[in-house]
């Protein structure tokens, strides 16, 4: 914890407490992209089911994250991250 005069030195030069900084690496790159692409599928309506069945790049990248997961290689960021992702359990993919 900062001391209290500390805290207020930054916050009169308007610190920004909490990072709205994107992150530039291709995971999250590739992420947002699933994301998106699976979201516009759910608001639509279109079974993510069978989008994953028809869209193997989608598929391939949501079980490399699996696997990642499983050998102990996925930040908890990142898996923060992929429980966002609508409508896939990606820990049961296959």
């Amino acid at each position: 914890d900062l001391p209290a005069n500390q805290i207020e030195k930054l916050n009169e030069v308007v610190f920004e407490w909490v990072s709205t900084r994107k992150c530039g690496s291709s995971f999250m790159s590739r992420y947002r992209e699933v994301l998106s692409k699976l979201s516009e599928a759910a608001e639509a309506g279109v079974d993510i089911s069978k989008l994953l069945i028809e869209d193997e790049e989608l598929k391939k990248w949501i079980i490399g994250q699996r696997v990642a997961y499983e050998n102990g290689n996925l930040s908890e960021s990142r898996v923060q991250c992929m429980d966002e992702i609508p409508g896939v359990d990606w820990r049961r993919i296959d």
